[in-house]
């Protein structure tokens, strides 16, 4: 019986420390004054901003831009969306969707040919998501860090990681430079792990835009956020 305490004891224990670790992000984000929470939204050409004023007046503490898709695809929306962004002076980053069918080379090569990370702006970010079909564990990772790899060599930086976090568990949580920073998506509960950004829905309604957008709360203060920037 006294054996059978201690691993339950431990196990109440384990569980509550898991728990606060769990909170913790979320807990400083919340504790925050609200005129200090750093917030933004993440868009493409699939969301019509109509009114860029209506966007601007709710204040968001940054704005990221797919720019480019797999070895070949450039957002039609992505210039117009930035020259804008630079105009409102909102915090602007740019993304790159992963895709499974060309070389994590390949897709650096494009990516770079299209965004822009002057200064001023957010660094680079690297957005792997599952497919329906999935490569090999091995190839993807490798696909993955050559493609971290040249965006480093290129601008002195590791693109921040944005992915699910059980996407993050399977292929790259001990797989990843130190200096990598993650952006979890995760819609239940606060990613276990030192994430810097944490998308929390993809059903936030912002002023200025039709229909749903996909809404991020950064770890950190304006000032954090205005050192990480190029």
């Amino acid at each position: 019986m006294k054996i059978k305490f201690i691993k339950l004891f431990l196990l109440v224990l384990l569980i509550e420390s898991c728990t606060v670790v769990k909170e913790t992000h979320k807990e400083v984000f919340e504790e925050t004054k609200p005129a200090e929470r750093v917030w933004g939204i993440d868009i493409s050409h699939y969301q019509d901003i109509f009114d860029w004023n209506k966007l601007l007046q709710q204040e968001p503490g940054f704005i990221f831009l797919k720019a480019t898709e797999g070895s070949t695809i450039q957002d039609q929306k992505y210039t117009e969306y930035y020259k804008m962004i630079r105009k409102l002076n909102i915090p602007v980053g740019s993304y790159h969707f992963f895709t499974y069918g060309s070389s994590g080379k390949d897709q650096a090569k494009n990516f770079l040919s299209t965004a822009r990370y002057q200064r001023g702006d957010l660094p680079l970010v690297l957005d792997a998501e599952f497919a329906k079909k999935m490569p090999d564990r091995e190839q993807i990772k490798k696909h993955l860090m050559d493609f971290m790899k040249i965006i480093n060599d290129k601008t002195g930086r590791y693109p921040i990681i944005y992915c699910a976090y059980k996407y993050y568990l399977v292929y790259l949580k001990d797989n990843l430079p130190s200096e990598c920073k993650l952006w979890i998506v995760d819609y239940k509960s606060n990613p276990n792990c030192d994430w810097i950004f944490w998308q929390t829905t993809e059903k936030y309604r912002a002023g200025g835009i039709k229909g749903y957008v996909d809404f991020n709360i950064f770890y950190g203060s304006k000032k954090d956020l205005k050192n990480l920037m190029y």
